[in-house]
């Protein structure tokens, strides 16, 4: 029996725009439509089988809203067409040994993996709550303590008359109370400008970005997604399949950077270079840029970037 797909995240832009070059007349198809949508064209040419579903699918939707259901059954005609076409490589723990060799001249790929999660907003209103967070869980799991303490003062207060001695109980107890004194005993309160410098670093490599990684053996694939073509909220997401999912998913795309080792940039000599014209200072600024952004988005030696067009479960 065929499985049916699970969507969490799929690109229709990109899906349509190759299958607007795989299925020829796809495009022509959709502006003749668009543009005599009263006239009979009965006898102009238009795409056949899998080619005329994907049209049909589109012009249906044109000036409608949007109907999700239509897109997923147009990726199921791109990725069988793929299939048949044998221009999709499939990579899995079973066979990653025997067909990684073949991922750099693979025309699209699928790596079916357990999947990370790594949501670079949520990381980043983390570091910035973290303090204030740490104060909230050590006050809870102090909670019974404080109130045992407060009691006790309370009890100790009545037989004490001396207005002084009285001020000095109240202080000692505050001192004993202190939260913020009691979450970084617990190891949940962090240098305040630490944070901050942690957040301005990551808010500078990484922005808003949410990537799914697929580790096979030593291998680790890594798909950058944008937000507005997940299908479910990102929240949503990570407390359904967890951070680090139990769940193999399955995602296909295309190679953005292969499988060889990164790229070095510096280039030794060049630093005592003096740029002679205003377009070499700049060429030589972009270089230097680039050194220090691979330090946030330079792939790993064994890391292998997808240009991601879908990723589901089979179910």
């Amino acid at each position: 029996m065929e499985k049916i797909k699970s969507f969490i995240y799929l690109d229709e832009y990109k899906m349509y725009s190759i299958s607007s070059q795989i299925f020829e007349g796809i495009t022509e198809y959709l502006i003749d439509y668009q543009e005599d949508a009263k006239e009979e064209r009965e006898s102009r040419p238009v795409p056949t089988g899998s080619g005329r579903i994907m049209a049909d699918i589109l012009k249906s939707e044109s000036g409608t809203q949007e109907k999700r259901y239509l897109h997923d059954y147009s990726y199921k005609i791109f990725e069988d067409h793929l299939r048949e076409s044998e221009r999709i490589l499939s990579l899995s723990k079973e066979n990653i040994d025997d067909c990684i060799k073949q991922i750099d001249n693979a025309g699209f790929i699928q790596v079916r993996a357990k999947a990370i999660f790594n949501d670079i907003d949520i990381i980043k209103s983390t570091i910035g709550q973290i303090n204030e967070l740490g104060k909230a869980l050590a006050y809870i799991t102090s909670f019974k303590e404080i109130e045992r303490m407060r009691q006790q003062v309370e009890t100790g207060m009545q037989s004490i008359k001396d207005r002084n001695q009285k001020a000095k109980h109240r202080q000692k107890f505050k001192g004993l109370t202190n939260i913020e004194k009691l979450a970084k005993d617990l190891g949940l309160r962090q240098d305040p400008e630490y944070l901050k410098q942690i957040a301005l670093v990551l808010d500078y490599g990484f922005r808003d970005q949410f990537t799914v990684q697929m580790p096979i053996g030593r291998y680790r694939f890594s798909a950058d997604c944008k937000r507005e073509d997940l299908r479910e909220d990102v929240h949503s997401l990570i407390r359904k399949y967890s951070r680090f999912s139990e769940k193999e998913f399955i995602l296909v795309g295309t190679m953005a950077q292969g499988s060889g080792k990164p790229v070095d940039r510096h280039k030794g000599n060049e630093d005592d270079y003096e740029p002679q014209h205003i377009k070499e200072a700049i060429m030589a600024i972009v270089e230097r840029l680039s050194v220090v952004e691979s330090a946030f988005s330079g792939k790993l030696a064994n890391e292998i970037i997808i240009d991601p067009i879908a990723i589901y479960r089979e179910v």
